[in-house]
């Protein structure tokens, strides 16, 4: 988890640092009346969940184009772990007056990694040893089918305070410190992972709340007087 999280921050930087909340909105009602915004998660009673107008465990890559238009790029990354993802990464995504990067993770069956990989025009490596495969234009061409099990949001822009968070998910169920830039916030019951940073880089990280899995070291309540996102640094 720590590498993807370096890697998810890593693209957050390269992306560079555009408008992500207007406040007020240009379009204040129109805005309220959106059903897509990264705060209205609908956890579902099969343990599924929704955000973004995607059902997280049903709803196919070819509906998350229709959403997202177009991705730009499509890689099966094999983490040191052994852990295979294959990822979806579309540029900026406008939704209202919100934009951010868009990671899809998608469902596929080890025997299809395992052909994927095979079939991959190009091979590349990460800064912490993960392999980046591209895949063939044939294997990208198949996918749009395919059931979408997870969505990283990261914001393009920095700086959101701890309490914006807290204002429109509420006090997360644990928190953990990565490092000491780094703490992650939990909420299970919607299957939301929160990244702050002291850099002033925010990651939401979604999946199903039956599949969430809380990781040790976790603090019941989060510590409010040393949250990163509470240092006025990362501002702009």
């Amino acid at each position: 988890m720590a590498n993807k999280w370096t890697w998810i921050a890593g693209t957050a930087l390269l992306a560079g640092a555009l408008v992500f909340f207007i406040t007020p909105p240009a379009d204040h009602e129109e805005t309220m009346r959106r059903t897509d915004l990264p705060w209205q998660v609908e956890a579902l009673p099969d343990g599924s969940s929704r955000v973004f107008d995607l059902h997280i465990g049903s709803s196919t890559l070819k509906e998350a184009i229709a959403k997202f238009g177009n991705p730009e790029a499509v890689a099966l990354y094999i983490r040191e772990s052994g852990d295979k993802d294959l990822e979806v990464y579309f540029g900026t995504v406008g939704m209202g007056p919100l934009k951010a990067k868009i990671i899809l993770n998608l469902l596929v069956e080890p025997a299809r990694l395992a052909e994927i990989e095979r079939n991959a025009i190009k091979q590349e490596f990460s800064a912490e040893g993960d392999r980046k495969l591209l895949l063939s234009a044939e294997d990208k061409q198949s996918l749009g089918d395919v059931v979408i099990d997870g969505i990283t949001y990261i914001p393009t822009y920095k700086g959101l305070e701890a309490d914006f968070f807290r204002e429109r998910f509420g006090e997360p169920a644990a928190w953990k410190v990565e490092d000491e830039e780094n703490v992650q916030w939990f909420y299970p019951d919607i299957g939301l992972t929160l990244l702050m940073s002291a850099e002033g880089r925010e990651i939401l990280q979604y999946r199903m709340p039956r599949d969430f899995v809380m990781p040790e070291g976790v603090e019941s309540k989060p510590a409010r007087t040393s949250d990163p996102g509470d240092s006025e640094s990362g501002q702009e």
